[in-house]
Formats: structure tokens, C-alpha cells, sequence
């Protein structure tokens, strides 16, 4: 009888754990290597907006419904005690912002290689201000980079991810763009705005301490751009097949038109100072540069305050 009981025990514990680890498994994404609940947006509300032909918006649809007040073209003089967001702003967010504060346009000029484009704005917890003074005062004027990524998840999954409100600062991250895999560029943060795209990272040994209790980073001056992993390569999987040609293509469009140099694009793996980073996996850097020759350089992606 003794031996009957321990048996069942033992069959029990079994059951739990595996209970346990395919909920865990079951109930979790990964982007950027990182470990993230299924989360949904308040009440149930999305604010993802895919607009095919969208109208420039007006001052007044860029301030509508904005508590936190970072969705206007300006930027921040010094950086603020750090503070948990308020119940309102944390709350859905419904403000339609038109193409035209993601990248300028002129009614007289159509691009004929533009790709398609959609808008899926990240809630405002997740990205934040670019300052012009760092966290001790000093003027943050460094010249503006590209840190390219790479999401390791689905698009939508990663549009879910920065569309739900996060109000602890470790949790909060989000990228400018997204490339999809069949090219389509999805903007989620304003260029003038600062997206948590890296976390302790310098490029050429610069950064900016923006938060007093985090390590200083390359947000200030970074425009950060992710693209989509391929299937085969989702969780962090060891195999990897490499980009599409629409994404390489998409990306040499969208970094032509930010005018930044090509020395001064780089990738997460090369900015990130913790060793952990390794994105964007099976990138093939002289595709892009050849790609870049196709497109000329302007400045209609600004990263510069308004």
C-alpha cells in the first residue's frame, strides 16, 4: 500500500509539471531574447491604425487623447525624476497621427518606389522624449545613428507587444520601424521621439544617460529599425534563413530617406554592452550597402527636435 501511495504521488507531481511548463511555453513570446506574457490592450482596444493613403494630420488630431504629451513635434530640455505613469495614462490611447509625423511629404512629389507603409503607433509608455541635455546637465547634441534589429517574433506579436502599456521602466521597449517580411514598413514611434530600442549600449564610445537609474544608452541619438524575423529563425531558434529581398530593399528606402551616412549604421550586436545581443542574425551588410546606390539621400525622416 506504501509503494501504491509513493506511486501515485510521483505520477501526480508529473502532472503538475507538466501542467506548468505548457502553460509557461504556451503562454509566451520572445522578442529580442527576451521572455513576454501575452498581453491585450485595455478593454480590449486597439490603436493599431493601417491607413493605405492617410492624410497629413492637423496640430489639433496630434494632441487628441495625449496625457502623456509626447506626441508633438518637440523635444525635452533635461530629463525628469523618473516616475510611474498615472491610471489615465495608462490607459488606451486613440490619437490618429497622419504619415506626415513619420516622414515629411511634399503634395507636389509622389515616390515611385515607395513601399507600402502602415502606421501602428506603440503606446506612449513604451517610447518617450529626446533630450537636449542628459541626466547630469550636459548637452546631448551627438550626431544621429541607425541601429538596425531584429524582432525574433512575428510582426503583429511584436505590434501587440508595444502597444500594450508598460509603466516599469525595464519592461518598456520599442523600435521606430518595423520591415515586414514582404517589405511593408510599419511605423510605430515618431523619428523625433527617443524608442527603447537599446539598453546599455554606446556606439564609438558614446551614450546618454537619460534615466539616473539605468545604465546610459544610444537612444537619444538612435533611429532604431527591426526587421521581421523569418519563421525558421522565431524564439531564437539556431537555424536562420535570412531576410527577404522586399525587406532589404524596404530598408535601404527607409534609410535613405533619414540622410544618415552608412558610418553611421549599425546593428544592436555591435552597440549592446551587456554581450547578450546578437541581432540582427544573417544580416548581409554588403547587400545593403549595393541596395543603398538605388535611392538619393534627403532628410524626410528627421530625427532632429522641431
Amino acid at each position: 500500500m506504501k509503494k501504491t501511495f509513493w506511486q501515485a504521488l510521483a505520477i501526480l507531481l508529473l502532472g503538475v509539471c507538466a501542467f506548468v511548463l505548457s502553460v509557461r511555453v504556451g503562454g509566451a513570446e520572445f522578442v529580442e531574447g527576451n521572455r513576454l506574457p501575452r498581453q491585450v490592450n485595455p478593454i480590449g482596444q486597439k490603436i493599431a491604425q493601417v491607413i493605405s493613403n492617410p492624410l497629413q494630420a492637423t496640430p489639433a488630431q496630434a494632441q487628441t487623447n495625449d496625457p502623456h504629451g509626447v506626441l508633438n513635434a518637440a523635444c525635452a530640455v533635461r530629463p525628469g525624476k523618473p516616475r510611474r505613469p498615472t491610471r489615465k495614462e495608462l490607459g488606451p490611447v486613440r490619437v490618429q497621427l497622419g504619415l506626415d509625423r513619420f516622414r515629411r511629404m511634399d503634395a507636389s512629389f509622389k515616390d515611385p518606389n515607395v513601399p507600402k507603409e502602415i502606421i501602428a503607433l506603440a503606446h506612449p509608455t513604451n517610447f518617450g522624449w529626446r533630450y537636449k541635455f542628459d541626466a547630469n546637465g550636459r548637452p546631448a547634441n551627438q550626431a544621429p545613428i541607425v541601429v538596425l534589429h531584429e524582432t525574433v517574433s512575428s510582426a503583429q506579436s511584436t505590434i501587440n507587444f508595444f502597444q500594450t502599456p508598460h509603466p516599469n521602466d525595464a519592461d518598456q521597449v520599442s523600435y521606430h520601424v518595423l520591415i515586414d517580411l514582404d517589405g511593408a514598413v510599419i511605423y510605430m514611434v515618431p523619428p523625433d521621439k527617443r524608442a527603447f530600442g537599446a539598453g546599455n549600449s554606446q556606439f564609438n564610445g558614446i551614450s546618454v544617460k537619460t534615466n539616473a537609474t539605468l545604465s546610459s544608452s544610444v537612444n537619444n541619438f538612435a533611429y532604431h529599425i527591426s526587421l521581421v524575423t523569418p519563421r525558421d529563425g522565431r524564439n531564437n531558434k539556431s537555424r536562420h534563413s535570412g531576410y527577404t529581398n522586399a525587406q532589404y530593399d524596404s530598408l535601404a528606402w527607409v534609410l535613405s530617406k533619414t540622410g544618415i551616412p552608412a558610418t553611421h549604421i549599425t546593428a544592436h550586436k555591435l552597440v549592446d554592452r551587456s554581450g547578450s545581443r546578437s541581432d540582427p542574425r544573417s544580416f548581409d551588410g554588403p547587400k545593403l550597402l549595393n541596395l543603398l546606390k538605388k535611392y538619393p539621400r534627403s532628410a524626410d525622416i528627421a530625427l532632429s527636435c522641431r
